[in-house]
């Protein structure tokens, strides 16, 4: 009975031993600096308020084109804020902060770990579709900041460019 006992204890400290983060270590993360163009693209068809502009979602996109942190904040005709923009970023890193930091500290390389990509590629179910094929330009901007130098003149290109047809 002990030896049961033991090999017991034994199976479930192994099993919980499993490679992680220890909470002393900071996760990685993508730079902060590069983030605003990212933000801004991610608003034009993600940021609106009946998908991620919105408070019940899990991702929230704070801007100009949805939800404001601030009552008086006016979607579409305010720019949005330093604060948005804060709050966007502490978002999209929070969503899943253990697959972000192994994505980043592999220079970005599979970025379809992240459900934020595999969703927005149609990889994955999403109620707002497809939002991005791989290499369009919300697909280079959003990536080109995960592998640690964004693209700034793709995020731009996102407003032009045509969205994939949306559907389940």
């Amino acid at each position: 009975m002990r030896r049961r006992l033991t090999l017991c204890v034994v199976l479930l400290v192994g099993a919980c031993s499993y490679p992680r983060v220890k909470a002393s270590e900071p996760l990685n993360v993508p730079d902060r600096g590069q983030f605003n163009p990212v933000a801004d693209a991610m608003q034009i068809g993600c940021g609106t308020l009946d998908c991620h502009g919105q408070v019940g979602r899990n991702l929230r996109l704070y801007g100009g084109h949805g939800l404001r942190l601030a009552p008086e904040g006016n979607p579409n005709v305010d720019p949005t804020t330093d604060a948005e923009y804060e709050a966007t970023y502490a978002s999209v890193v929070g969503l899943e902060p253990e697959a972000l930091d192994r994505v980043i500290a592999e220079g970005g390389v599979d970025p379809e770990r992240l459900s934020l990509v595999r969703k927005g590629r149609g990889k994955e179910r999403h109620t707002g579709g497809v939002q991005m094929l791989p290499g369009d330009a919300l697909d280079q901007c959003l990536t080109s900041w995960l592998s640690g130098v964004a693209d700034a003149d793709a995020c731009k290109r996102v407003s032009s460019t045509p969205r994939p047809a949306a559907g389940p």
